[in-house]
């Protein structure tokens, strides 16, 4: 345990955002003018230009994960409909308890509605109050959620998609050295937090929890079932409702669950599919820096007093948060893919000042390796922003107890 964590890299190409930011000020610049019947066509070009051709008449059918989004819009209204399941032959005491309850949280804009034995989601409201943030706003809600608990309610209670995902499975190569690595990411960060553990490190046990259910994301970007898995789990080592010591000792029972997954139970989940809004948000570099930026002075502290360990597991922790919550272009992910490479697997005295330098490129345009430029075309979510700062207030209240 006196070595870095090991650094695999991921079996996919990181995707970078695809939005047109001036798309969005059009948009709004529309809505003001009241040139409402141009607002939402204005927002499918923001969100990437090649929607535009999945227009079918009125309608655009746009296909997200295992669900289809289908818009319609006329000369008096805006219609959003979204197929979610199909519960005939499901549990449908406990799956209709669970509807009722997301209708009433975490759906805020978009409705979950029962017809016959078919649920859909749905929104509809006058053209002319088609603000972009609150259209933006439904559209995401739709996709995040129908995408995350079809798998779930599918997994738990029974139901059945109302059409069949369109996947793109991998190879069955690739899939059973996944599967292999996967096993070695969960292994080591539970080795690594049992040790911290046996040692009163909670801090870092903490952090070893946070790195390594980001590190299965990072690599193998699951979805299905498995995705709504890994993303419980982070949200329970977060959650400041929960005494600390509980969220470790649930944070490994997760591991625990994921590590039990066999090889054919993963490989279901191990696919590439469309998107249309997608979950993660997108990060401009100055919204890094304003996140990292009291991680950035707490690591320089702990590596100019010898606390290389510390440090290390830090900005990892920074880096894998990262990509969890977000897309970013290859100015961004290269020199922090570069750092976590050539720090895999050292001494952590050796391992901190490499990762620091990753870091470094972003927080002060410094160069890591090749020459890439450093500009990021896209806004950070709030998500990350609000984790960091969670992180940070953790561990500082912890510490003074």
């Amino acid at each position: 345990m006196n070595q870095n964590h090991t650094y695999i890299p991921p079996i996919q190409a990181k995707r970078a955002a695809t939005r047109q930011d001036e798309k969005w000020d059009e948009a709004i610049a529309l809505f003001n003018n009241k040139q409402h019947d141009k607002v939402l066509p204005t927002l499918l070009d923001y969100v990437g230009s090649h929607l535009q051709h999945q227009k079918k008449g009125d309608c655009y059918e746009i296909a997200h994960g295992s669900v289809v989004i289908t818009i319609t819009q006329t000369a008096e209204e805006l219609l959003i409909k979204c197929p979610f399941l199909n519960i005939e032959n499901a549990k449908k005491v406990p799956l209709m308890r669970r509807l009722a309850e997301i209708r009433m949280y975490p759906l805020n804009l978009s409705n979950v509605a029962l017809e016959n034995d078919l649920v859909y989601f749905s929104f509809s409201c006058p053209i002319n109050l088609c603000e972009p943030y609150k259209i933006y706003g439904v559209l995401r809600e739709i996709c995040y959620y129908a995408d995350s608990y079809d798998d779930e309610f599918i997994e738990k209670f029974g139901a059945a998609h109302l059409q069949e995902p369109d996947i793109t499975p991998l190879p069955d190569d690739i899939k059973e050295e996944a599967y292999s690595n996967y096993q070695k990411i969960i292994e080591e960060g539970m080795r690594r937090f049992d040790h911290y553990m046996e040692n009163r490190h909670e801090n870092n046990a903490w952090y070893t929890l946070n790195i390594t259910l980001k590190r299965i994301e990072f690599y193998a970007e699951p979805q299905g079932y498995l995705r709504t898995v890994i993303e419980k789990a982070i949200d329970g080592i977060f959650d400041r409702n929960t005494p600390f010591q509980n969220r470790l000792l649930n944070g490994k029972t997760s591991l625990e669950k994921l590590r039990s997954y066999s090889s054919a139970k993963f490989s279901e989940d191990l696919y590439q599919v469309a998107t249309f809004i997608p979950h993660k948000y997108s990060g401009k570099k100055e919204n890094i820096r304003e996140n990292w930026g009291d991680s950035y002075a707490e690591i320089q502290e702990m590596i100019a007093n010898a606390r290389f360990e510390d440090a290390a597991n830090l900005l990892q922790s920074c880096f894998y948060g990262l990509f969890y919550y977000n897309l970013v272009d290859e100015s961004i992910s290269k020199p922090i893919t570069n750092a976590m490479a050539q720090a895999n697997g050292l001494d952590w005295n050796q391992a901190a000042p490499v990762l620091l330098k990753g870091m470094e490129a972003i927080m002060e345009d410094s160069l890591f390796g090749d020459d890439y430029g450093m500009d990021l075309s896209k806004i950070m979510g709030e998500q990350m922003q609000q984790s960091m700062a969670l992180m940070q207030q953790m561990m500082a209240n912890f510490k003074t107890n």
